[in-house]
């Protein structure tokens, strides 16, 4: 196979990596500082190849990159963030000069949801800082139909494919013509660009004629098929044979497939993440394929049981503003049409009796297959919760009644549209595009294929097919393909496994928690497909389409149910089963309000803001120098500088500034939230104690004018601007207690934890070993290289201990001392000695409890703060205090990270023999 850019780019990444050249990977911080979020690890990786394709541009392989327009193509899978590497390129082509920005993609939809995302600042998908600073320079940005010749900020032209080609090739009034294009330096984001291919996918079309253009008469198809690869490619990025400096980025999760298009695109694609290796980072939803043959009415009853259940869940578990959304999908515009209107019958008049088929459900449901078949046991799961809770179907349909009421619904096919195609109105599209706002009251949607492609959502939990059989006879026997009504479900189903972030127990929150663990709150980690299961043959075309692309597993049976409990000798030895674990818990800081208080007045920053004429042109935090430069570079004659305290300004003026702040109902200035963070009695003490000494400097001051009201206040907001900033970095609310109490063994791992794994991590000579305490062993590489590691050592382990390794299934959680952090190390290793030893005077074996932890070299850096608490347990009770209740006698020793027999590990083991 021939290379390909991606692969010398990825192999010149690992020489500079390897030679210590990281700094040849470092992003701008113009980039970095302005984007509203951190990079995911590949969407850093993806960076860092454009990075080294633009510091490079002579590669050998393909030497006639350096003197042709910048064309690349970044393959991330959908929800990957593709928009936010447009945020990023788009911020670094403006540092490099660049002014204007086309984005442009096949729908209009598309379109709509990314303006958001770029220009309104108010959006909570907006992906910029609220303001963009290049120094101490606010740059605008904005959207704009015609471009400007000289612009000062970023200007971006949004459009569809359709739209674009008909502008311009249609000179209109204030209308962008071809000629204006060609006099612009442009950078286009090309979004879902595999629309880009048609031409090329089919060589024997030709463009469009020149009449045919300019008549506007091109029916969409005709445009995407035959004008728009030559638009785009030959018109604008080539600026038809004229030298051009234009940039052409496209962006798609789809990597066209054809020979022909895999050669036009060996020298443009720049990164490759594809689905399967996002699902399998963890940042997606599982997918739970529930087939049944209930009748229409009861898919959709069951479908709304499990909204309810992750409802309840939410609240159980104190996750705010948790809202979950299903699709209904029906198979023709009418149909849809009537399951909507029958749908808003059925919850108004929803009744106990309506649920009493819930009671046999179990027993109609398919049995799990494997991971991803898992209706009959989330079913039943439900129904336990239901009468944990004391909860009755009557409960269940009151609930149904009042979530599900015309103003939570909506149908992608507006009253007005008489075409046989479906079409949203403006009020829709919003609703769509936001559906996870709090204040979006949206619960369910009606759709044909309205929304098989461009939207983002990531609150849609339960997809419900409503019609039955194959719809369009399944996949083409002659051709093999299959049909294309299962490839749109499948790329719906792609909609919905993006992740819905969420807090729970110190884990990453857009990140799955509980991959292979049973926990009630996995449901919130799963998309449920239902079908109705007439027809094995369509579930098995689906299935091959979903593991085609790396939904599902490659093999059904690739994945296998265990049950982790204590091997049967020690879950019968009384001696064993009375071992006590000790842990600790997460508690309120009771120096958390002082600590803050303490360290605003601590903090004493000099505040320096730049005045003219009693208005305030730039304010910013800066050292001497640069604040001299930024004075002579905007004209102020340095005639006088001025300091205040925040003390020394009227306490009207400080307070109206806390008015402002308190205008968001999120701000910390809400006395309530002052006083639980600060432990003040009133917002006064704010200014007349906590900073009292902050200095602001007012520089640039006419003859000896005093410093106005607007001067003060503006300074009075910086201030809690810089007091808001400090506390969400510094705030504790809670710490790991050091109070460690005890368990007795059996209490903790007592009950078997079942867990779906691949079967290629189940590692049965692990448990062969006396000593290994539970009866399955299921881990990571590195994981089974620890229990060759203890292995090696046992001999004269054993010569002075009893010895057990149990694996921590997640059963036991530690709370880190400095801010409550939980943490639940992977193995916990027990020695007991075989000799007595004197403790406090008494005569009696000592335990030992050796918390050990694996970490791959990529999570080192990031999890440092847990080595950091395992050392913390050692120095607190690994040597001269011993934890003791009755007679048994106790250390805890957290071990450094095991890394592959890394010096620090091995001696500190070897310490213990």
């Amino acid at each position: 196979m021939e290379k390909t850019l991606f692969d010398i780019i990825e192999r010149r990444k690992e020489i500079y990596l390897d030679d210590g050249d990281e700094e040849k990977l470092t992003i701008p911080k113009f980039v970095n500082q302005n984007l509203k979020y951190p990079f995911f690890d590949w969407q850093k990786s993806a960076l860092e190849n454009f990075l080294i394709f633009e510091r490079t541009k002579n590669f050998k392989d393909f030497p006639e990159l350096k003197n042709k327009p910048t064309h690349l193509l970044f393959n991330m899978a959908t929800g990957a963030g593709k928009t936010m590497m447009m945020a990023a390129l788009i911020l670094y082509y403006f540092e490099k000069g660049y002014r204007h920005f086309l984005f442009f993609v096949n729908q209009n939809n598309i379109v709509d949801k990314t303006e958001n995302n770029f220009i309104d600042s108010l959006h909570y998908k907006y992906l910029f800082q609220p303001k963009i600073l290049l120094g101490d320079n606010v740059i605008p940005i904005k959207k704009v139909e015609t471009f400007s010749p000289n612009p000062n900020g970023i200007e971006i032209k949004f459009t569809s494919i359709q739209k674009l080609y008909n502008d311009v090739h249609i000179e209109r009034e204030n209308q962008t013509t071809l000629a204006d294009l060609h006099q612009l330096k442009l950078v286009m984001l090309g979004d879902e660009a595999h629309h880009l291919n048609s031409q090329t996918k089919s060589k024997k079309q030709m463009p469009l004629d020149l009449s045919t253009e300019l008549n506007g008469k091109a029916s969409d198809d005709e445009i995407e098929r035959k004008g728009w690869e030559h638009l785009v490619l030959d018109l604008l990025l080539r600026k038809n044979g004229k030298p051009s400096e234009n940039v052409l980025l496209e962006f798609t999760a789809t990597l066209p497939e054809s020979e022909d298009v895999a050669r036009k695109y060996a020298d443009k694609i720049i990164t490759k993440f594809p689905l399967k290796a996002f699902l399998q980072a963890g940042y997606t939803k599982d997918i739970n394929l529930v087939s049944s043959q209930l009748p229409k009415k009861e898919r959709v009853l069951h479908a709304l049981l499990f909204a309810w259940y992750r409802h309840q869940l939410a609240l159980k578990y104190g996750i705010a503003n948790f809202k979950p959304v299903m699709l209904f999908r029906s198979k023709t515009i009418d149909e849809s049409r009537a399951d909507y209107e029958q749908f808003l019958q059925w919850t108004e008049q929803a009744n106990a009796e309506d649920f009493t088929f819930l009671t046999v459900l179990s027993s109609q449901l398919n049995d799990a297959e494997n991971a991803n078949q898992q209706g009959k046991t989330r079913t039943e799961q439900a129904l336990r919760f239901m009468q944990a809770q004391g909860l009755s179907h009557a409960h269940l349909a009151k609930w149904v009644q009042e979530n599900y009421q015309p103003h939570n619904v909506i149908i992608t096919n507006s009253q007005t549209n008489k075409t046989k195609k479906e079409k949203t109105d403006v009020e829709t599209e919003k609703l769509l595009n936001n559906l996870e706002a709090a204040d979006n009251p949206v619960r369910a949607i009606f759709t044909v294929d309205r929304l098989t492609e461009g939207w983002d959502v990531l609150n849609l939990f339960d997809i419900v097919r409503l019609y039955e059989g194959q719809n369009g006879g399944g996949s083409n026997k002659r051709s093999g393909k299959t049909a294309a009504t299962t490839v749109s479900e499948k790329q719906l189903i792609g909609r919905g496994v993006r992740y819905y972030p969420f807090a729970f127990e110190g884990k990453l929150p857009n990140k799955r928690k509980f991959e292979g663990v049973e926990h009630e709150l996995k449901i919130l980690e799963e998309l449920f497909y239902y079908t109705f299961d007439e027809q094995s043959r369509y579930i098995s075309e689906l299935k091959d389409e979903l593991r085609k692309d790396g939904y599902l597993s490659e093999t059904s049976n690739n994945k296998v149910k265990l049950k982790f409990a204590l091997k049967p000798e020690l879950a019968e030895n009384d001696s064993f089963r009375n071992l006590l674990i000790w842990a600790n818990k997460k508690v309120p800081n009771p120096n958390a309000k002082a600590n803050n208080a303490a360290s605003l007045q601590d903090l004493k920053p000099v505040l320096k803001i730049i005045v003219h004429n009693s208005k305030v042109l730039q304010e910013t935090h800066f050292t001497a120098d640069e604040t001299t430069e930024q004075v002579q570079q905007l004209g102020i004659e340095e005639n006088r500088t001025e300091i205040l305290t925040l003390g020394e300004i009227e306490q009207h003026i400080f307070a109206k500034a806390i008015h402002i702040k308190s205008k968001n109902s999120n701000s910390l200035f809400h006395f309530e939230r002052l006083q639980t963070k600060l432990g003040i009695i009133s917002r006064a003490e704010l200014q007349t104690i906590l900073l009292k000494d902050w200095q602001v400097e007012f520089l640039g001051l006419d003859g000896y004018g005093e410093i106005s009201s607007d001067d003060k206040l503006n300074a009075c907001l910086k201030a809690l601007e810089a007091v808001e900033k400090h506390l969400q970095q510094t705030h504790t609310p809670f710490i790991g207690s050091k109070a460690f109490t005890p368990k007795k063994l059996w209490e903790i791992f007592g009950q078997p934890k079942e867990k779906w794994v691949d079967k290629d991590k189940v590692k049965p000579n692990v448990t062969q070993h006396s000593w290994y305490a539970l009866d399955h062993f299921a881990g990571t590489k590195l994981e089974e290289d620890l229990i060759t590691f203890i292995a090696h050592r046992m001999g004269n382990l054993q010569t002075k201990y009893d010895v057990h390794l149990l694996r921590n299934e997640e059963v036991l959680k530690l709370s880190n001392f400095t801010d409550g952090e939980g943490f639940m190390p992977d193995f916990i290793l027990l020695l007991k000695d075989k000799v007595k030893s004197t403790a406090n005077g008494m005569q009696d074996f000592l335990h030992y409890q050796i918390f050990i932890e694996p970490k791959g070299d990529h999570l080192v850096e990031k999890d440092q703060w847990k080595e950091a608490f395992l050392q913390a347990i050692t120095d607190e009770y690994g040597k001269d205090r011993i934890l003791q209740q009755d007679t048994p006698h106790y250390r805890l020793i957290g071990l450094p990270f095991y890394e592959n027999e890394e010096i620090k590990f091995t001696t500190a083991f070897q310490m213990l023999t």
